[in-house]
């Protein structure tokens, strides 16, 4: 049996390969609020995404703002209309998948859903093993911890996964200097033994006989 809604390897989300993608993602650092953080989003000669720039903790002049020194990309949400928000199903899937080739910094995924609180945001330390190469890392989506505002909130609740609206990576480890990420695709996934939240057995595969 595959399931009722039948099993998928994967669910293609996002990708950076083309000057065209770049009109489907925004990007915001503490500049935008008077800080001195450099972001910039482009496409590599090679066809892939690359977001960088340079951290700063330097605060504004405005007293108001009491913390600084943070980047992020993140795709934007599609239009809405009479139906609602077109979003993403990936209640069949295990993982996020992201095609990355990063640096040391520490870097995190952050996902949100078609939910009340438009601030709240499930998030995931995005672990490199090997940075300046590329690889292909895959979260659980159980994994994901809900946020506010950065802050991790008391009272977890699980993760609409039926109404996924955005994906993105951030930077936020509080570190001077440079940053430097490349990005080709991100997407739902499955592995040949998952289905969702459940472990599926591949069906065998037939043998001829002699």
């Amino acid at each position: 049996m595959e399931g009722l809604q039948g099993w998928q390897r994967e669910l293609p989300m996002a990708s950076l390969n083309t000057l065209q993608d770049l009109d489907l993602w925004a990007i915001g650092c503490d500049k935008d609020i008077g800080g001195f953080s450099e972001a910039h989003l482009d496409v590599t000669p090679q066809n892939t995404g690359r977001f960088h720039g340079h951290i700063s903790l330097e605060l504004p002049a405005n007293r108001e703002i009491q913390q600084s020194g943070y980047a992020a990309i993140r795709t934007k949400a599609q239009p809405s209309s009479m139906f609602g928000t077109p979003c993403w199903d990936t209640s069949i899937f295990r993982y996020l998948a992201l095609r990355v080739r990063g640096d040391r910094r520490r870097y995190f995924v952050n996902i949100q859903t078609d939910g009340v609180i438009q601030t709240d945001l499930y998030q995931h330390r995005l672990f490199l093993r090997t940075p300046g190469d590329w690889e292909t890392v895959m979260i659980p989506f159980r994994d994901f911890i809900l946020t506010n505002n950065g802050m991790i909130q008391e009272q977890q609740v699980e993760m609409f996964r039926e109404k996924v609206k955005t994906v993105g990576i951030s930077l936020m480890d509080r570190q001077e200097g440079p940053f430097d990420i490349e990005i080709d695709w991100i997407k739902a996934m499955n592995t040949e033994f998952t289905e969702g939240d459940l472990d599926r057995i591949p069906p065998k595969e037939k043998t001829s006989m002699l």
